[in-house]
């Protein structure tokens, strides 16, 4: 009787929740294409602001290295990349299969439901792709339709510049074979921390939205649409020596970013 029970609650179980891996092999690599457009602006005191569009756009492959422990190690290569920050081209790979130069090469363990473990520059540039990749659904042991879970990712670096935490909300639906997951953020951001003997101080506003498409069969993400909008106050606490007082200084930044991934084949080995 006691196995019998068992064993219904182990079927319903399966009925009711599911699981979802990614899948990365040797036999093939997967292209993306790539885009993030939109706006920015610096304001300093006492500076007028700087207001700026940014163009990031191009293809990454995903080259498969290890699967061992239940952690996948594969390296992230963007190429065709085109970068434009206010009317400078600082790089234009368009028509070349080269590495990008401004664009990192990353090395990244991969739990298999999707939760980033480590990132590492392999050959480092001014622009990681490391929070789009965080940005990825880790999805839970008990997922079912409508099921919610929250993940953080950092803000999108500017060079030099500390950045906090970003808290996203993701929903799962279930269409066929494939997962359709929202993510969506209304977040009021009020983050101190300490660097050495300086204290930082962030404030503002993260209202974003977005939509990702999964193919449960293959374990690939087909495409990621998505709006971000950051408002974000920075605030550092400098203690001033010989004086002994601190000395505050600011800046603000705004981002308006539209995002967007779309898998375009995979190369068989």
């Amino acid at each position: 009787m006691k196995k019998c029970i068992f064993f219904i609650i182990l079927i319903l179980h399966s009925f009711l929740f599911s699981q979802i891996f990614y899948n990365f092999s040797q036999t093939e690599t997967p292209i993306y294409s790539f885009q993030m457009n939109g706006t920015g602006s610096l304001a300093y005191p006492g500076i007028q602001e700087e207001n700026f569009k940014i163009s990031v756009n191009g293809n990454f492959k995903i080259e498969y290295i290890d699967f061992k422990d239940d952690i996948y190690t594969i390296k992230l290569i963007p190429f065709k990349t085109v970068v434009k920050i206010g009317e400078g081209i600082i790089e234009n790979l368009s028509n070349s299969d080269n590495e990008s130069s401004v664009i990192s090469t990353q090395l990244i363990k991969m739990k298999k439901n999707g939760e980033i473990i480590e990132t590492e520059e392999l050959k480092k540039g001014l622009i990681s792709l490391s929070q789009l990749l965080s940005l990825l659904p880790a999805f839970p042991n008990d997922l079912k339709e409508g099921k919610k879970w929250k993940q953080k990712i950092p803000a999108i670096e500017f060079p030099g510049i500390p950045m906090c935490e970003l808290e996203f909300e993701y929903i799962y639906e279930k269409k066929d074979l494939f997962s359709n997951i929202k993510i969506m953020a209304n977040q009021n951001i009020n983050e101190t921390r300490k660097q050495e003997n300086m204290k930082i101080i962030f404030s503002g506003k993260n209202t974003s939205k977005g939509f990702f498409k999964f193919n449960e069969k293959e374990g690939k993400i087909e495409n990621f649409n998505g709006e971000f909008f950051l408002n974000l106050g920075i605030k550092y606490d400098i203690p001033s020596q010989p004086e002994k007082r601190t000395e505050t200084f600011g800046m603000k930044i705004l981002l308006n970013l539209k995002v967007a991934l779309i898998l375009l084949n995979s190369q068989k080995q």
